[in-house]
């Protein structure tokens, strides 16, 4: 077979190599049906359905009127979403590809409803009041249409604007966490509003710069000077907004912050003139689509979704076949060399493998008690942090009434309720974005706690597939003793040059590969990536798992806080001092009330406990895959030997072709893994 060469540097030839891998794993899955390793096809199967529908999702964010539509329909190639001078977007509008133009309503209630592209506007739009009520309504509208763009395997999501009100805010917020990459669009006549500066500074997670694109819209309109001047101040001041809440979250002198200052690199700033692409792209005009700096754009937005986040999707695939792959060829091995052995010799090599197997179980379930060992020291050392949680909210928000200015005009009746408004609504943002940052600093720490366990996990998996090939080698006869000369075994030590049978896994190991059992690569990356929410692309990036988005939205809890305080009259004529300690100690009776309708430290301690059986979790399914497989076919053997049952020569010719197809298979996809591995250049 002809060594296959895989291409993803675009997003044509990313879907043609996620394609031709899951073809192979549908073929491994019939393998492994045919040959009784049932728990390897059903493992296979997860992961094709996991993947063969996927699609890269891809947010345009930004503050209303920054030109997002634009951006989007300039995207397509031809104007699909409403644009208008007036804040226009009022729900999630998601782009997809259908050869049938349509949109596809889902209301709050649940219900849905199929409608007219033309009659989008009246469903996701501002521009009438009709429209904005029944806007209201409407959770995501999904628009169907024929483009290019979408044709492979890329949604766009088009988001409210932020600042446009809080209730749109907070949904363009919520799905930030699971999309692939954003857009973030920012106006060039005016870059970095403060609404823009809080979001950087406060609402980003540390992890986020991998994944976004900063848009800097309306260029043409600026002399080139101007341009790269415009471009290298955003680039300065989102690196110093970044850099700044990360060393609150990872603390300056830690080995996290080192690791992730040599791995963030520079943020990715881009001027474009989004209506004038639009315009080149409905005329066809190449000169006038070169002078708007779009395909620059496209370039770079391609790249982030095909070779870095699509890497994760090749890398679990190519895993995966690794995995299933030798699997099999090691089924066929056990077959051809077992059948050959005298029955006394092999049922005394049975029970050694069956020993061999309980043994393994055993040590793994002693690594999960150092894995519950973990999860308890990472939960005691977040004590201090626990602790001081609502004491330092509570500081933070009374700070906010000392920091206040105020003037004699202010406690005049008429003014005494705005200030009053402004004074809480300050409070509420100073307890979302301090709440936040302890969150984030809980989450990392738990992240470091896990990659730790996972590092330490590596000397079972030494140990684990050890076993293995002791199993393997148990039932090894001399090759003259095998009619078939070890056919399968010749197949895949040709291949893999790792000599011996069963010997596969160990020669990946031996070449590089660590971590297998949570993903290969470096392990615990794309185990993250399979097994938990995905935040960052970028290369060594932070993660938060699902479970971790519970801590996430406890920062924002903040919604909780009223600022309806009882503000007695007589405090009009009194100093602004003693208002503001009335304020104060209204603030600290609702902070008592909130701190006894929630219990911070339980939610986190389920949280970190979650998350570490998350990791036993992935440990025990890689683990049983291979372990219930392996006995299976001792089992089989077992019965054939005892009933003095043969091979015959159909099926040595029949395993002797699944062996040779195979072989090649984890060839090519091994090359395929080293590359990504390569170009992914995690630290060790």
């Amino acid at each position: 077979m002809e060594q296959a060469i895989y291409d993803y540097s675009s997003y044509a030839s990313y879907r043609e190599t996620v394609d031709e891998l899951l073809e192979s794993l549908r073929q491994l899955q019939e393998y492994s049906v045919s040959l009784s390793l049932d728990n390897t096809a059903k493992s296979i199967g997860d992961v094709v359905e996991k993947v063969e529908n996927e699609h890269f999702e891809v947010a345009i964010v930004g503050e209303f009127k920054r030109g997002k539509s634009t951006l989007i329909n300039a995207i397509l190639g031809q104007e699909v979403l409403p644009a208008d001078v007036l804040p226009a977007t009022a729900t999630l509008n998601r782009v997809t590809y259908s050869k049938e133009p349509y949109v596809m309503v889902e209301y709050k209630n649940g219900s849905s409803e199929k409608v007219d592209i033309e009659h989008l506007q009246d469903y996701v739009t501002k521009l009438s009041y009709e429209s904005e009520k029944t806007a209201q309504t409407v959770k995501e509208a999904t628009v169907y249409y024929d483009t290019e763009f979408c044709k492979n395997h890329v949604d766009i999501i088009d988001t409210p604007g932020l600042n446009d009100d809080e209730q749109m805010t907070n949904v363009t917020m919520s799905i930030l966490p699971e999309i692939d990459a954003a857009v973030f669009v920012i106006s060039a006549n005016s870059p970095f509003s403060q609404f823009e500066k809080e979001f950087l500074e406060n609402k980003m997670l540390t992890s986020d710069l991998g994944r976004i694109i900063f848009a800097v819209n309306c260029f043409g309109t600026f002399s080139k000077e101007d341009e790269d001047r415009i471009v290298e101040t955003v680039e300065k001041r989102i690196g110093s907004y970044v850099m700044d809440k990360a060393k609150r979250v990872m603390g300056e002198n830690s080995k996290e912050f080192d690791v992730y200052k040599r791995k963030i690199g520079k943020p990715r700033v881009i001027g474009v003139y989004a209506k004038k692409a639009l315009m080149a792209k409905e005329n066809n005009d190449a000169a006038m689509l070169e002078e708007s700096n779009f395909p620059k754009f496209e370039n770079v937005l391609e790249t982030m979704l095909t070779k870095e986040r699509g890497s994760i999707t090749l890398q679990i695939l190519a895993n995966k076949i690794m995995s299933a792959g030798s699997e099999i060829i090691n089924s066929i091995v056990l077959h051809e060399n077992a059948l050959v052995m005298e029955t006394d010799e092999f049922m005394d090599k049975y029970q050694l493998a069956i020993e061999e197997i309980e043994g393994i179980r055993t040590k793994k379930r002693e690594e999960f008690v150092r894995i519950n060992n973990s999860a308890n020291k990472v939960y005691e050392e977040l004590q201090p942090i626990l602790d001081g949680y609502w004491t330092n909210i509570e500081e933070a928000a009374l700070k906010v009434i000392d920091d206040y200015q105020m003037c004699a005009d202010d406690l005049k009746k008429d003014k005494l309720k705005l200030v009053s408004e402004r004074l809480t609504t300050k409070i509420k943002e100073e307890i979302e974005n301090t709440a936040q940052i302890i969150c984030e600093q809980i989450q990392n720490d738990i992240n470091v706690g896990l990659s730790e366990e996972a590092v330490r996990l590596q000397s079972f998996e030494e140990e684990f597939y050890a076993s293995i090939n002791r199993i393997q080698e148990m039932f090894a006869v001399p090759a003259k003793a095998n009619n078939n000369g070890g056919a399968a075994d010749t197949v895949i030590g040709s291949i893999i040059g790792t000599g011996g049978i069963g010997g596969v896994f160990v020669g990946f190991r031996e070449a590089g590969v660590k971590g297998a059992i949570l993903g290969g690569v470096t392990g615990l990356t794309t185990w993250l990536a399979a097994s938990f929410l995905f935040v960052s692309i970028a290369a060594g990036g932070v993660f938060i798992s699902a479970a971790g988005r519970c801590i996430m939205a406890l920062a924002g809890f903040a919604g909780t806080f009223t600022g309806k305080f009882a503000v007695d009259k007589f405090l009009v004529q009194e100093r602004i001092d003693k208002y503001k300690l009335n304020f104060k100690n209204n603030v600290k009776k609702q902070f008592h009330e909130m701190r006894i309708n929630s219990d911070f430290s339980e939610s986190v301690r389920q949280q970190v406990y979650r998350s570490f059986e998350g990791l036993k979790n992935q440990v025990e399914e890689e683990t049983e895959i291979i372990l219930k497989d392996t006995q299976k076919t001792l089992d089989n053997l077992n019965e054939i030997k005892v009933n003095k049952k043969t091979m015959s020569e159909n099926e040595k010719i029949r395993l002797q072709n699944i062996a040779e197809y195979v072989g090649s298979v984890l060839a090519d996809t091994y090359n395929l893994h080293k590359t990504l591995a390569d170009e992914m250049n995690y630290d060790e």
